[in-house]
C-alpha cells in the first residue's frame, strides 16, 4: 500500500503545503500502524476516517471542505481511503474478532516456540556434559 501523493493547488502558499506535508506524513504513518499490527489499526476502535486522518496530521476537517482542497486534496483522500478501508475490518465486534485471532495465533507462536527452546535446552546441557566428560578423558590422558 502506498501513499497517494495529494495534489499541490496551483497557487501553494506555506499553511497549505505545510498542511498537505502533515497530511502525506499521516498517511504513511497510518499505513505503518497497520503493516505493524497485521492489518488491524490500532486506533479509533480500528476504523480509519477522514477525521482520524485529519486528527493525525493535525489539520481540522473543515479544511478539507474549502475550495481549494475540496476538489482535489479531499478527492485523493477519499480514494486512499478507500483503498485502505476495503483491506481493514470495520465494525468493532469484527475488530475485535481479528485482534482475538491474531492473539490466538500468537499465543500459538509463544508456544511453538518455547518448546523449540525447551528441546534446544535439552540439546545443549547434553552437548555441555558430553564436552565435560571429553575434557575429564582428555585430561587423564595427558598424565
Amino acid at each position: 500500500m502506498t501513499t497517494t501523493p495529494l495534489t499541490t493547488p496551483e497557487k501553494g502558499n506555506a499553511r497549505t503545503e505545510a498542511a498537505l506535508k502533515r497530511l502525506r506524513t499521516a498517511m504513511a504513518a497510518i499505513e505503518a500502524d497497520i503493516a505493524a499490527h497485521q492489518g488491524i489499526y490500532p486506533f479509533n476502535h480500528g476504523r480509519v476516517t477522514q477525521s482520524e486522518l485529519c486528527r493525525r496530521a493535525d489539520v481540522k476537517k473543515a479544511t478539507l471542505q474549502n475550495p481549494l482542497h475540496k476538489d482535489s486534496t479531499r478527492v485523493e483522500i477519499m480514494a486512499w481511503l478507500d483503498v485502505l478501508n476495503a483491506k481493514l475490518m470495520q465494525t468493532r465486534d469484527s475488530t475485535r474478532e481479528r485482534v482475538t485471532a491474531v492473539a490466538d495465533d500468537l499465543a500459538a507462536e509463544v508456544e511453538r516456540l518455547t518448546l523449540a527452546n525447551q528441546a534446544l535446552q535439552r540439546q545443549l546441557d547434553a552437548a555441555e556434559l558430553l564436552v565435560a566428560q571429553l575434557q575429564q578423558e582428555n585430561a587423564q590422558l595427558k598424565r
